[in-house]
């Protein structure tokens, strides 16, 4: 049983650098819409919530992995470097998911927060 996790985990280790990437950008525009929404008081509100979810959702992932790596006694890590000229800058993904985890929770508290448009303004 654990051989079949192990080659669960090394067919999946070329899909997570893209996923990453892919958190990150959704982590980027969370920051970006909740920065506008609090300057220009925007009512875009859900939308910075639900990349909150994204972004926690990844973060979730990337930290369960790291857990069921070492299970495996396997730790998952994403390679910067290149790895043709055998350059190897390996970052394990609780750092990856820590990261996701601390910007996640910084969007969610910032979409959950009122900047000024409350109903005794209006």
């Amino acid at each position: 049983m654990k051989d079949v996790f192990v080659d669960m985990m090394v067919a999946m280790m070329p899909l997570m650098k893209p996923f990453m990437w892919f958190a990150v950008a959704v982590a980027m525009l969370g920051l970006v819409l909740a920065v506008s929404n609090w300057l220009f008081r925007t009512e875009i509100r859900k939308s910075v919530l639900w990349s909150g979810r994204i972004v926690l959702a990844a973060a979730g992932f990337f930290l369960a992995a790291q857990f069921a790596g070492y299970v495996l006694s396997m730790p998952p890590a994403v390679n910067f470097g290149d790895a043709s000229k055998f350059e190897f800058i390996l970052v394990s993904f609780w750092q990856i998911g820590l990261a996701l985890l601390i910007v996640g929770l910084v969007i969610r508290f910032a979409g959950k927060a009122r900047f000024g448009n409350t109903a005794a303004e209006t």
